[in-house]
C-alpha cells in the first residue's frame, strides 16, 4: 500500500477520535541513538547492573542469558531484530565498518549467518529468540568489521510515521476534508498533497531538496523483503523517468514526482491487515 492507504488510515484514525489522541502523546525519536546509546538504554530496561555493562564496552559477550537478551533488546531498538522475522541483516551491517583489505568478510559473516538462521524465530520463546538474536549479532561481531560508533538510521514504525503525517498536516494546515475522496488525477493537481508528501519526506530524512530521494534510507526503511540490489535499481531508474518532471522549480511538485510516484508500491509499514485491526 502507498500515500493513500497511509492517508486513508489517518482519516478514520482522525474521524473516530477528532482530537488525534492517538498521534498526541506519542513521542518520536528524532535523536538516532548510538550502538553504544542503544545498549545503555536496554541495561536499564533490563536492570541489568553496572558491572556488566563495563564487561561488554571492553568486547566480552558471553553467552548469558542476560547477554542474550540485552543483544536482542539492542536489536529490536535499532530495527535489526525482530521475534517474528529475524535478521534483517542490511540494518545490522550499518552498525559496523568491513575492513577494505579484507575481501572475505562478508562471505565468513554470511556463512556463519546461514549456520545460525536454518529456521525462523519461534516468537513464542523468548530464550529462543534471544539466542537467535545474540549468535546472529556474533556473526557480524567476529567476521564482518569493527563497530560504528556513530549513530545510524533507525527506521520508523507505522505509528511515527502516523505522527509525522499528522504532524505535517497540523503544520501545514492542511485539513482531513483536503485529501478525502481525492481521484488519481485530482491527486497530481493537488498542492497541498504535494507539499504534505513532501513535508513527510523532509521529516523523515528520506528526501531533500538538494540530493533528492535518499536511496540507501528508502531501503532501510521500506526494503524489508525485497532484494537490495534490484530495489535500489529500480529506484534509481524510476527517479531516471521522472528526472524532468523533477526538475520543476515547484519543490512540493518536485518531491510528489520524485516520492509519490517512485514509491506508491513500496511495502508501507501500513499493510491492509494492520489497516483492518485499526479499523
Amino acid at each position: 500500500m502507498g500515500l493513500p492507504g497511509l492517508l486513508l488510515v489517518l482519516l478514520v484514525l482522525l474521524m473516530l477520535d477528532q482530537q488525534s489522541s492517538v498521534c498526541q502523546g506519542l513521542q518520536l525519536r528524532v535523536l538516532r541513538p548510538t550502538f553504544d546509546e542503544a545498549v545503555e538504554e536496554c541495561a536499564l530496561l533490563l536492570s541489568i547492573c553496572p558491572a556488566k555493562l563495563v564487561t561488554l564496552r571492553v568486547g566480552s559477550l558471553p553467552s548469558d542469558a542476560e547477554t542474550k537478551q540485552l543483544i536482542r533488546c539492542v536489536g529490536v531498538r535499532c530495527r535489526f531484530w525482530s521475534d517474528y522475522t529475524g535478521l534483517r541483516a542490511d540494518l545490522l551491517a550499518r552498525y559496523f565498518v568491513a575492513d577494505r583489505n579484507d575481501t572475505l568478510a562478508i562471505n565468513r559473516t554470511n556463512v556463519c549467518l546461514e549456520s545460525v538462521a536454518k529456521r525462523p524465530p519461534d516468537p513464542f520463546d523468548r530464550e529462543d529468540c534471544s539466542d537467535l538474536a545474540y549468535r546472529s549479532f556474533l556473526c557480524y561481531y567476529h567476521n564482518y568489521g569493527n563497530l560504528r560508533r556513530t549513530r545510524q538510521f533507525i527506521p520508523l514504525d507505522r505509528m511515527q510515521l502516523l505522527h509525522v503525517t499528522a504532524q505535517c498536516m497540523d503544520m501545514l494546515q492542511i485539513s482531513v476534508d483536503d485529501l478525502a475522496d481525492l481521484t488519481v488525477d485530482e491527486m497530481d493537481d493537488s498542492g497541498r498533497l504535494h507539499c504534505l508528501v513532501r513535508c513527510i519526506g523532509l521529516r523523515t530524512e528520506l528526501y531533500s531538496d538538494k540530493m533528492g530521494v535518499n536511496v540507501e534510507l528508502m531501503y532501510a526503511q521500506y526494503g524489508e523483503g525485497y532484494t537490495e540490489k534490484s530495489y535500489k535499481a529500480n529506484a534509481y531508474s524510476c527517479a531516471k523517468q521522472y528526472k524532468t518532471k523533477a526538475s520543476d522549480s515547484n519543490l512540493c511538485r518536485r518531491a510528489y514526482h520524485l516520492l509519490y510516484k517512485c514509491f506508491e508500491h513500496v511495502r508501507n509499514p501500513i499493510n491492509q491487515y494492520e489497516m483492518d485491526e485499526v479499523m
